[in-house]
Order: structure tokens, then sequence, then C-alpha cells
């Protein structure tokens, strides 16, 4: 490394220079603890900051970027205690959910923690420090207390010390957060002390990041064993079925090249939709979710002698396991399937557990390895077969009987199938009751949908779309973003609204209004006050309030029946969004979709249909 590679300059700069080379936005608000911190920021003219309203709605704002950003990657930035705890159940849902956002917190100063932990008590009783919780049974404070309440939500928690900026390995910090958040698709936390942002630090600004570390390293001995494992599980089987998950996201064009090339029927699952592959293949069979899959889905995987679950993201609003159903407990028990997950697989259903593995590092061998002259027999018959029909009967919504003087939700789950959605269209969708009708919707090509499914904290939807796009806005990507949103949980984050007119992006909300919570009313309590509002908003003047009084910048409609529905879509609905939409949608609140009904157990999949 020469001398001109290394230079002095201010902390906050230096942070804000490697941000620069994964993202182009940084969401959050501003607090005493960070200003000096994010006064760096106009130092690195490739970022914009862009505020957010309150902190959730950052950290929500964060994960909707960071699942557009070809980097995979967004940050935050809040001010100590109050700032970053409102942020937290934002993060605790990325955790959750798997998506990689850094959070960035304006901590105490290096000078104020120094008299908590080294002088005497009396020092420390009048050198307390707001926002600061105290401590139970001393005057002393804990000024980690925060970090460690955030370590069960985070793959790396780092603050910066005295002893980095002396000894030169501020940039390590800094480089470590922004790799690990990204090679383990989790939040992860930097703390910065808010009297360190313009001490001069080393660095080296032309040291690349290593965001795919698993990609340069060679196969331990668990990861040789499952690789084996799977390479003669594949060419010893007649009619292998693939259902590419969550975790192959970054893995795309080489499971479309592997599917185009084998034939294979293949599958997406809820948490995984355009994400793996493209529904548009010929061999694509369905969204799988065990017994609550689709219609024909779930008969179709069990015909397979082989399913290779790749990418595997197990839980219970995805994979959807139930242990009471015996059924699914048999197929489960006697079908040759094999998880690959994150860091681990599984060799038959609860069988043989394999850990401490990467199963990005896996994947990428079974690619290069594997001979596709043991499987040209498959291949061949494969390729002989009747196709029938391009899908599974899980998309035949159009034999539903419509109501043209009112409106139901399987309805805009047809017309969204059938009409709206176009080519490369995100659909981000709110943990509403609609939410269960995702996997009746027939994506398009480089079609996505976006829905925290598991983690489920209403209200993220809204600004998370804003994340979605402004990274769109920022990578020059042209894609339509519609949002369903149901009318409740958007009364909990609905600031953000102000973001799509401050930045010009332009969604179409699809605003479910249906007077409250449809999925608490389906379970119990249907006509409880508690599942009612705690009033009827005017939807139609809401962008106004904030700031669009003339409307220049969006357009608004109600939409009340199935003939209102179909007029919007053959007149707006399926060209290029040049303003925001907001699209009302007055729905019964009695209305609960098939898919929440199956979801609950209230319906089986072959009565939805």
């Amino acid at each position: 490394m020469s001398n001109s590679d290394i230079n002095k300059i201010p902390l906050g700069k230096l942070l804000f220079e490697r941000l620069s080379k994964v993202t182009k936005s940084v969401f959050g608000v501003p607090g005493d603890f960070n200003l000096r911190l994010l006064e760096q920021i106009y130092e690195v003219p490739e970022l914009e900051w862009v505020g957010n309203n309150n902190e959730l709605n950052a950290a929500y704002t964060a994960d909707g970027y960071s699942r557009i950003n070809p980097h995979n990657f967004s940050c935050l930035i809040t001010t100590y205690g109050v700032g970053e705890l409102s942020a937290l159940n934002g993060i605790a849902g990325a955790f959750a959910e798997n998506v990689s956002v850094l959070h960035i917190v304006g901590s105490s100063a290096l000078r104020a923690r120094a008299v908590a932990d080294d002088g005497n008590e009396m020092d420390a009783l009048f050198g307390t420090v707001h926002h600061l919780v105290p401590g139970k049974h001393t005057f002393r404070q804990d000024h980690d207390v925060y970090r460690k309440a955030a370590e069960a939500y985070s793959c790396y928690s780092e603050s910066i010390t005295e002893e980095d900026i002396l000894q030169g390995t501020v940039q390590d910090k800094i480089d470590g957060a922004i790799e690990a958040v990204v090679a383990n698709h989790k939040p992860g936390y930097l703390f910065v002390p808010s009297d360190v942002a313009e001490r001069l630090v080393t660095c080296d600004l032309n040291k690349p990041l290593d965001l795919y570390k698993y990609k340069s390293k060679n196969l331990n001995d668990n990861e040789k064993k499952v690789l084996n494992l799977l390479l003669d599980k594949v060419y010893k089987s007649e009619n292998p079925g693939f259902v590419a998950d969550y975790f192959l996201k970054r893995h795309t064009s080489e499971v479309i090249d592997l599917l185009e090339k084998t034939n294979w029927d293949c599958y997406s699952t809820p948490a995984s939709r355009g994400l793996c592959l493209d529904e548009t293949l010929e061999n694509f069979k369905g969204v799988f979710c065990n017994e609550k899959s689709p219609k024909g889905v779930f008969e179709s995987i069990k015909k397979h002698d082989l399913v290779l679950h790749f990418g595997s993201k197990i839980n219970e609003t995805s994979f959807r396991y139930s242990g009471k159903n015996e059924e699914i407990n048999n197929w489960l028990a006697t079908q040759d399937i094999c998880f690959l997950g994150r860091d681990f697989a599984m060799i038959g259903f609860k069988k043989e557990l394999i850990k401490n593995i990467s199963g990005c590092k896996v994947f990428n061998r079974f690619l290069e390895v594997l001979d596709y002259s043991k499987i040209q027999k498959i291949i061949k018959s494969k390729a002989e077969q009747s196709r029938g029909q391009l899908y599974s009967d899980s998309y035949k919504l159009g034999e539903m009987v419509m109501q043209e003087d009112r409106l139901f939700e399987q309805e805009v789950s047809y017309e969204l199938s059938k009409n709206i959605l176009q080519k490369g269209d995100i659909m981000l969708c709110e943990m509403s009751s609609f939410a269960f009708e995702l996997e009746n919707i027939k994506l398009p090509s480089e079609g996505r949908i976006i829905c925290q499914s598991f983690y489920a904290s209403i209200g993220y939807a809204l600004p998370a779309t804003v994340g979605v796009c402004k990274a769109l806005k920022d990578y020059n990507m042209n894609n339509r973003v519609l949002l369903l949103q149901g009318d409740g949980s958007a009364q909990m984050t609905l600031q953000e609204l102000s973001l799509f007119l401050k930045y010009d992006l332009n969604p179409m909300i699809l605003m479910m209004n249906n007077s409250g919570y449809t999925i608490e009313r389906a379970i119990i309590g249907a006509t409880s006050s508690y599942n009612d509002l705690t009033a009827e908003w005017d939807w139609q003047k809401m962008l106004e309030a904030f700031g669009d009084s003339n409307k220049d910048k969006h357009e608004t409609f109600r939409i009340g029946n199935y003939d209102e529905l179909k007029t919007y879509i053959s007149e707006k609905g399926t060209k290029p969004l040049d303003k925001l939409h907001m699209v009302e949608l007055i729905l019964d609140k009695f209305d609960y979709g098939n898919g929440l009904l199956v979801f609950l157990g209230k319906k089986s999949a072959d009565e939805a249909m």
C-alpha cells in the first residue's frame, strides 16, 4: 500500500465515503447526538440524506430500499436512545425477514462514557446524560444499555472507541459493518459517539469492500458432504421438482439458467415471489406452501420423487407447516425432500440436519459441478410430456362469479392477475387480509411481490414503498410500483406519504378501505369495537393535506364496485405512472378472502377454489 493511498480525513466523512460504495440514499431522523455526524454527509456528493418523519418509518423505508438496491444494502441513522429504540421494531422486522440494513446510532460522547466508567460515584451522579436511562441500583449509567438491547436483532454490533482512532482501526469497523450485513442478510449496528465525527482518522478509500466473501472460499467438510448428497440424489431421480425460496435471491439468473437447461418443474414460495425465478417459465407450476398451497400445487409437488427446496426460508407464513395436519406430516415423512438454507441443510424432513454451512457456497458449487449428461434422460422425457396449462390451477380465478354492484378482494386479485400487472411491476402488500390472496396472483415476467408476512408489523408497507421507489429512482430503474395497503395499517405510518411528494415518487396505492382490522375480525371479535378504526379518514383529500393542494403530483380515485374498477383499469391502470395514484377501494368489513380463511384453518384449499 503506497503512502498516497492512505489519508487522514474526518471520521464522519470516512463513514459516508464507504457508504457511498453501496448506497445512494441514507435515511433517518436528526438528533443532538448525531448532528455533527450528519454534517459530514454533505462532503460526499454521491450520497443524499432522506429525512423521515419518525425513526420507525425510517427503519421500514430502509428495509424497502435494501430489497431493491443492487448491492442488497441500506442505511439509517438515528440518535441515542429515544431515536434508536423507536427504530428497533423496524430493525427487528428486517432481522426476522433477512434484510440487510445498517443502523448507525449517534451515541453518547467518549468523555461522558469515561466519567460513567472510570469516575467516582459523585462524578457519575452529576455527570448523567439525557436520553440515557439510569442504572437500577447505581448512580452510574450504562452507556451500552441500548447496544445490549439490540444485540438480539443484529449480526454485527460495534462502537467506535478512542483506541480505534488512535490505532487506525476505524475503517476496519466501518467496512466490517457493511460487509457483515450484506453477507449475513441481517441488520447490523455501528455506534458513533457524538464527539468523534470531526476527528481525523487514517483511511484507504481505494480498498474494495468484500461483500460476498463466500464466493472465494473453499468448501468445508460439512459443505462437501451436503454437495455430494445432493448430487447423488439428483442423478438418481427420475422426476425432480425444484422449489426456489428466498435465499436464492442473489442467484436469479443462475436459477433460471438451471431450470431452462433441466426443464425441472419449479415452484416459488410466498417469501420468494419474483426474487429467484421467472414465473412465466413454461415449467413453473405455482406457489408452494404445503397443504395450504393454491389448488393443484400441492398435488403437483407430491408427484416428484425428489424435491429440491433450495434457498430455504422456513417459517410459519411461508412454508406453512402445521404439526396438526396428518396429511402434510405423512407426505413430508415419506417424500424425498432436501432443504438447503442460508446456514443449514436437511436431507429428508426432520431427518439429517447439517449445520455450519454456507448455502450460497454449496449452491454455487452445485451449479459448477452438476453433470448435465447424467440427467439427459430426465430432460428428454420431460420435454416430451404434454405441457397442458402454462400455470397451475391456482390461477383459475377467472371462473369465479363477479358481482358488478359491489367490490370484493378476490375481484381485485383477479384483475391484478389478468389486467393490471405489467412486465417488471413491483407490488408491495401490507400484512392485511389481502396478503393471503397473493399466491393466487400471477406475476408477469420480471415482476415481484414484497410482503413482510412473517414478522407482520402492520404499517410496514407504506414507508417500505418509499424505500422501494427511492431505490428505483437512485439506480435508474423504471419499474412501476403498486402498494396494496389496508386502511387500518395505513394509520400507523401515514406520515411518509409526504416523502412520495417531496421526492416525486409515483406509486399506485390501492387503499383497501374495509373500516378496520379484517384479519383480526376473521380470527375473533368480528363485531367487537377493538377491531374498528378510531376514525374514518378521508383518503381522497389526504395527499392535499400533505402539501399537494393543487393535485400537481397526485390523482385520486374512489372505487365502490366492479364496474368502476374495470373503468379505472382501462383508463389508467396499465399505463406508466407520471403521478401518484391514490385508489381507494371500498370493501365490506367482513370480506374475508379465501386465502385468509385457508390460512386460519377455516376453509380447505379445495373448498377455496
